[in-house]
């Protein structure tokens, strides 16, 4: 009798488990905040998750959402923090840009990135620097002796930035042109012989919108990530391995690598959501990632899949934010426009 009690009482325990954790979304809605106007990458990235990620989630909550444009992401980022719920019912998809802006310095966020708690990443394809058929750069090499003409739209845009950092740890000699409305500009100039190539935002990305008679014949001069993309031709060098030899650059590398290439589509919820909840939603993302749906989804779109856990963003971001005074600003310098 004694023993029978005793089965009883393990097996309610056992129950009371998955009860308690439905019974924290069961009847929710769950809101993705969306850092950017409808259409365009962040957007896409966005609704895809949020028409999967339900069915992952104990209770299976509706999910909706929400755009939320202005700041560069600052204004999603910080309706996160400071305004409730803080229950694990508003995940925010985190503007890759933010990183940069925490490292520089820069005004205007309520938080620090390194508090988030952060629940994955769904892409983690490289940027890359690139060049037309018709240009006679057609490496790195060239580009160290030859001026090559990218475009950008202002001072502080990543590909500007992006095209002096390289000058200043590579050599290179990108010349950077101003002015430019988007990426739906630079490939109109590059194609009508204005420039030379672009700084890719994602490599699978640019390459799922080009022709594909043209592909092939594109120069991929470098990449810039933290690790090599495996979607990117194994010969196309990353930054990090173009400098080795010089502890500095070598360093300032890493830094530029993880600030511009470590965090892609990442999300992650307010640093006051229980830990119970922040473990269910991360299991949810991870499983929503395998989901075979959501997979065949993202193939139709040509959305990259290249997960990242929400433990390993965690580390990625606070490395970034880690590192010694000195190499920060030797990488600040190298990111301003160089003077006349």
């Amino acid at each position: 009798m004694t023993l029978w009690r005793l089965a009883l009482i393990l097996l309610a325990f056992c129950g009371a488990q998955p009860a308690a954790a439905q019974g924290a979304f069961a009847g929710k809605v769950v809101t993705i905040l969306i850092p950017s106007n409808p259409g365009g990458g962040i957007d896409a990235y966005s609704r895809l998750l949020a028409r999967h990620i339900g069915k992952h989630i104990p209770g299976q909550p509706n999910v909706t959402v929400q755009n939320v444009p202005g700041a560069g992401g600052l204004r999603a980022l910080n309706m996160l923090v400071g305004k409730p719920p803080h229950d694990g019912t508003v995940i925010l998809n985190v503007n890759s840009g933010n990183l940069i802006h925490e490292l520089m310095g820069e005004p205007g966020m309520d938080i620090s990135l390194r508090k988030l708690n952060w629940l994955g990443d769904i892409s983690q394809s490289n940027p890359v620097d690139l060049t037309w058929p018709h240009s006679s750069i057609k490496t790195i090499e060239d580009a160290r002796k030859t001026i090559t003409r990218v475009g950008a739209t202002g001072v502080g845009s990543s590909p500007a930035q992006i095209a002096w950092a390289f000058n200043a740890l590579v050599g290179t000699k990108y010349h950077v042109i101003l002015g430019y409305t988007g990426a739906g500009e630079y490939d109109l100039a590059i194609q009508r012989g204005e420039l030379d190539g672009r700084n890719v935002t994602s490599y699978t990305s640019y390459m799922a919108g080009v022709p594909e008679e043209i592909r092939p014949k594109l120069n991929l001069l470098a990449q810039l990530g933290i690790r090599k993309d495996p979607n990117v031709p194994a010969h196309v060098p990353l930054l990090m391995d173009l400098v080795k030899g010089d502890p500095k650059k070598e360093a300032t590398a890493r830094l530029l690598s993880l600030a511009f290439a470590s965090i892609n589509r990442p999300f992650a919820v307010s640093p006051a959501v229980p830990a119970e909840r922040v473990a269910l939603l991360r299991q949810a993302f991870a499983d929503t990632m395998k989901d075979p749906q959501f997979i065949a989804e993202a193939e139709r779109m040509h959305a990259d899949l290249s997960p990242t856990t929400g433990e390993q963003l965690e580390a990625l971001v606070s490395e970034a934010l880690s590192f010694p005074p000195d190499i920060v600003e030797i990488l600040k310098e190298a990111l301003r426009e160089p003077k006349p």
